[in-house]
Protein backbone atom coordinates (compact mmCIF):
# COMPACT_ATOMS: atom_id res chain seq x y z
CA UNK A 1 0.00 0.00 0.00
CA UNK A 2 2.92 2.64 0.70
CA UNK A 3 4.47 1.92 -2.54
CA UNK A 4 1.07 2.14 -4.31
CA UNK A 5 0.83 5.82 -2.32
CA UNK A 6 4.69 6.92 -3.37
CA UNK A 7 3.90 5.99 -6.94
CA UNK A 8 0.65 7.90 -6.87
CA UNK A 9 2.25 10.81 -5.11
CA UNK A 10 5.09 10.67 -7.44
CA UNK A 11 3.28 10.80 -10.76
CA UNK A 12 0.94 13.52 -9.61
CA UNK A 13 4.72 15.92 -8.38
CA UNK A 14 5.92 15.13 -11.83
CA UNK A 15 2.59 15.62 -13.90
CA UNK A 16 1.91 19.36 -12.23
CA UNK A 17 5.08 20.36 -10.38
CA UNK A 18 7.97 19.15 -12.55
CA UNK A 19 10.49 21.31 -14.14
CA UNK A 20 9.49 23.26 -17.68
CA UNK A 21 11.77 22.03 -20.69
CA UNK A 22 14.06 24.20 -21.83
CA UNK A 23 15.39 25.15 -25.39
CA UNK A 24 18.57 26.78 -26.45
CA UNK A 25 18.70 29.31 -29.09
CA UNK A 26 21.95 29.47 -30.77
CA UNK A 27 22.85 32.79 -32.45
CA UNK A 28 25.89 33.54 -34.71
CA UNK A 29 26.16 36.99 -36.40
CA UNK A 30 28.32 37.69 -39.35
CA UNK A 31 31.05 40.26 -39.14
CA UNK A 32 28.95 42.21 -42.13
CA UNK A 33 25.56 42.26 -39.51
CA UNK A 34 23.91 45.50 -39.35
CA UNK A 35 26.58 46.68 -41.64
CA UNK A 36 28.99 46.94 -38.27
CA UNK A 37 26.45 48.65 -35.83
CA UNK A 38 25.29 47.51 -32.77
CA UNK A 39 21.96 45.26 -33.02
CA UNK A 40 19.31 45.22 -31.03
CA UNK A 41 17.71 41.40 -30.55
CA UNK A 42 14.86 40.13 -28.23
CA UNK A 43 13.91 36.82 -27.75
CA UNK A 44 9.98 36.79 -26.83
CA UNK A 45 7.69 33.93 -25.32
CA UNK A 46 4.46 34.01 -27.47
CA UNK A 47 1.30 32.92 -27.03
CA UNK A 48 -1.56 32.98 -30.10
CA UNK A 49 -2.62 36.95 -28.83
CA UNK A 50 0.59 38.16 -27.99
CA UNK A 51 2.14 37.08 -32.03
CA UNK A 52 -0.97 38.69 -33.50
CA UNK A 53 -0.05 41.90 -31.46
CA UNK A 54 3.59 41.71 -32.43
CA UNK A 55 3.29 40.75 -36.31
CA UNK A 56 1.14 44.10 -36.68
CA UNK A 57 4.11 46.16 -35.28
CA UNK A 58 7.29 47.15 -36.90
CA UNK A 59 10.63 46.28 -35.07
CA UNK A 60 11.10 50.02 -34.65
CA UNK A 61 7.71 50.51 -32.76
CA UNK A 62 8.46 47.15 -30.82
CA UNK A 63 11.95 48.52 -29.30
CA UNK A 64 9.87 51.74 -28.20
CA UNK A 65 6.81 50.43 -27.14
CA UNK A 66 5.57 49.88 -22.86
CA UNK A 67 5.54 45.76 -23.83
CA UNK A 68 9.11 45.65 -23.74
CA UNK A 69 9.65 46.78 -19.86
CA UNK A 70 6.00 45.19 -18.67
CA UNK A 71 6.19 41.75 -20.95
CA UNK A 72 8.50 39.11 -19.00
CA UNK A 73 10.23 36.25 -20.30
CA UNK A 74 11.71 38.78 -23.00
CA UNK A 75 15.53 37.62 -23.23
CA UNK A 76 17.61 41.27 -24.60
CA UNK A 77 20.92 41.21 -26.28
CA UNK A 78 22.79 43.05 -28.48
CA UNK A 79 24.79 41.71 -31.61
CA UNK A 80 28.19 43.75 -32.72
CA UNK A 81 30.26 41.63 -35.63
CA UNK A 82 30.83 38.47 -35.78
CA UNK A 83 30.24 36.22 -32.67
CA UNK A 84 27.45 34.10 -31.13
CA UNK A 85 25.03 34.23 -28.25
CA UNK A 86 23.18 31.71 -26.46
CA UNK A 87 19.69 32.12 -25.36
CA UNK A 88 17.89 29.95 -23.09
CA UNK A 89 14.11 30.09 -23.31
CA UNK A 90 11.54 28.41 -21.11
CA UNK A 91 9.14 26.80 -22.77
CA UNK A 92 5.30 27.65 -22.89
CA UNK A 93 2.59 25.17 -23.23
CA UNK A 94 5.58 22.56 -23.72
CA UNK A 95 5.89 24.27 -27.39
CA UNK A 96 9.15 26.43 -28.70
CA UNK A 97 6.47 29.89 -29.22
CA UNK A 98 8.82 32.39 -29.64
CA UNK A 99 9.34 35.75 -31.60
CA UNK A 100 12.98 36.72 -32.25
CA UNK A 101 12.78 41.09 -33.19
CA UNK A 102 16.05 42.97 -34.45
CA UNK A 103 16.11 45.96 -35.28
CA UNK A 104 18.54 46.42 -38.61
CA UNK A 105 19.61 49.60 -39.47
CA UNK A 106 19.22 49.81 -43.29
CA UNK A 107 16.15 47.79 -43.14
CA UNK A 108 12.22 48.63 -43.28
CA UNK A 109 10.58 45.82 -43.77
CA UNK A 110 8.72 43.96 -41.32
CA UNK A 111 9.12 40.38 -42.25
CA UNK A 112 13.12 40.63 -42.30
CA UNK A 113 13.23 41.97 -38.45
CA UNK A 114 11.18 39.02 -36.82
CA UNK A 115 11.75 35.58 -36.92
CA UNK A 116 8.97 33.19 -35.38
CA UNK A 117 9.98 29.77 -33.54
CA UNK A 118 6.85 28.09 -33.49
CA UNK A 119 5.29 24.49 -34.05
CA UNK A 120 7.95 22.43 -36.59
CA UNK A 121 10.54 23.59 -33.54
CA UNK A 122 7.85 21.67 -30.82
CA UNK A 123 10.12 19.27 -29.45
CA UNK A 124 13.88 20.99 -30.15
CA UNK A 125 15.87 21.43 -27.59
CA UNK A 126 18.52 23.05 -29.58
CA UNK A 127 17.55 25.60 -32.01
CA UNK A 128 20.17 27.60 -34.85
CA UNK A 129 19.60 30.77 -35.77
CA UNK A 130 22.19 32.98 -37.88
CA UNK A 131 22.31 36.33 -38.25
CA UNK A 132 23.55 37.95 -41.84
CA UNK A 133 23.77 41.47 -42.56
CA UNK A 134 20.10 42.45 -43.51
CA UNK A 135 18.30 38.44 -42.74
CA UNK A 136 17.62 36.53 -39.65
CA UNK A 137 16.79 32.82 -39.80
CA UNK A 138 16.95 29.75 -38.65
CA UNK A 139 19.56 27.17 -40.43
CA UNK A 140 20.29 23.44 -39.71
CA UNK A 141 23.02 22.41 -36.98
CA UNK A 142 25.55 21.77 -40.06
CA UNK A 143 25.12 25.03 -41.41
CA UNK A 144 25.29 26.94 -38.34
CA UNK A 145 28.85 24.74 -38.20
CA UNK A 146 30.01 25.68 -41.00
CA UNK A 147 29.59 28.90 -40.94
CA UNK A 148 31.30 28.96 -37.61
CA UNK A 149 34.47 27.75 -39.35
CA UNK A 150 34.51 30.19 -41.71
CA UNK A 151 33.54 33.40 -39.34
Amino acid sequence: MRYVLLGCVSLFLLSCGGPRAMSKIHFLSLSDTNQGRALPLHVIPVDQSMRLKLDSMSAEDWFVSEEVDNLTGIQKRVLRGAQTELVQMERRDKKNDFIVIVDFAEVTTSDQQKLFIGDQYYKAKDIYVLVSRDRIRVVSKSVFNDYMKTN
